[in-house]
């Protein structure tokens, strides 16, 4: 249960960064688009280039995790996942704080951070579940005994 909840978490983590994330007039821009925006930012150079490195690398990571929790290395996943949600839920916490500014030229939309926190608390809990069932119960014999299955 608990792959199958990160799973549904990583997708939408993934869709909240192509939903708007900033709204300028009547325009609004993705994630990704932000990015590109960085040189405005001040943000070129190296801190840009890790900052612009990890978020689009979210996407690719978010599928090699799914295929692991696909190919039963659930723990391995769940492990990736929780840095997946965390850095993910993050962003999108800053900036849904920062919050939605009606009367500014220049503001965040709420709408793309929002859905990829959602995800990120999904994958959080998810992976958290995966990491912390036990796979094996133990039963008890007719001798009171307890008896691991093999």
């Amino acid at each position: 249960m608990g792959a199958a909840i990160a799973a549904v978490g990583l997708v939408t983590q993934i869709t909240g960064t192509f939903l708007p994330w900033l709204k300028s007039g009547s325009t609004t821009r993705d994630s990704y688009q932000v990015l590109s925006l960085r040189d405005l930012a001040g943000l070129d150079g190296v801190a840009g280039g890790v900052v612009t490195g990890v978020w689009v690398g979210l996407t690719p990571l978010a599928m090699v995790t799914i295929a692991l929790y696909v190919i039963r290395f659930r723990r391995i996943a769940a492990c990736v996942a929780l840095l997946f949600g965390t850095i993910g839920g993050t962003v999108a916490l800053v900036a849904a704080v920062q919050g939605d500014n009606k009367g500014a030229l220049v503001g965040i939309s709420t709408t793309g951070p929002v859905v990829t926190l959602a995800g990120a608390v999904l994958t959080i809990v998810g992976a958290i579940t995966v990491l912390t069932s036990n796979r094996r119960s133990a039963v008890m014999t007719s001798g009171g005994n307890r008896e691991l299955p093999r």
